[in-house]
């Protein structure tokens, strides 16, 4: 049996899928923005949940995975955000949003989250560090009581 503790947890990119699906070639620009907020929360949801795993003394090459998925994260948060900012402003946001321009807190995390749940998604649904209660969007899968 295959050694899985170092794979990580696709269940994020499947609840994203489910909720915000790749649009069809004719999919409008809000489909496209959902579907690549849903993503990215998904990608720095698998991510993070990685980091633990990390060993302290990790051989090089030996999570390419990581690199794939933080890789997406970025990749998928840039398109969303250059669909919903005017042109000659996305270079501004884009770089607003890097840690080289300060944003260290999680900035583009809050961008994400906000994004989907005014798009509604609950960001809970991706991501189970969030509470579905702190969002105006309704959660499709139960609340915890």
């Amino acid at each position: 049996m295959p050694d899985t503790t170092n794979q990580p947890d696709t269940e994020p990119f499947a609840r994203a899928a489910a909720l915000a699906p790749q649009p069809e070639q004719d999919g409008t620009v809000q489909d496209w923005i959902r579907h690549l907020a849903a993503e990215a929360l998904a990608a720095h949801t698998v991510f993070r949940s990685m980091l633990p795993r990390i060993s302290s003394t990790p051989v090089p090459g030996s999570r390419p995975e990581l690199g794939y998925i933080i890789g997406l994260a970025v990749a998928s948060t840039s398109a969303a955000v250059a669909l919903t900012t005017p042109t000659d402003k996305v270079a501004r946001k884009l770089w607003n949003l890097t840690p080289e321009a300060g944003a260290l807190n999680g900035e583009y995390l809050d961008w994400l989250v906000s994004t989907l749940d005014r798009l509604g998604i609950n960001p809970a649904d991706i991501d189970p560090a969030y509470s579905a209660a702190d969002f105006q969007s309704p959660s499709r899968a139960p609340i915890p009581t």
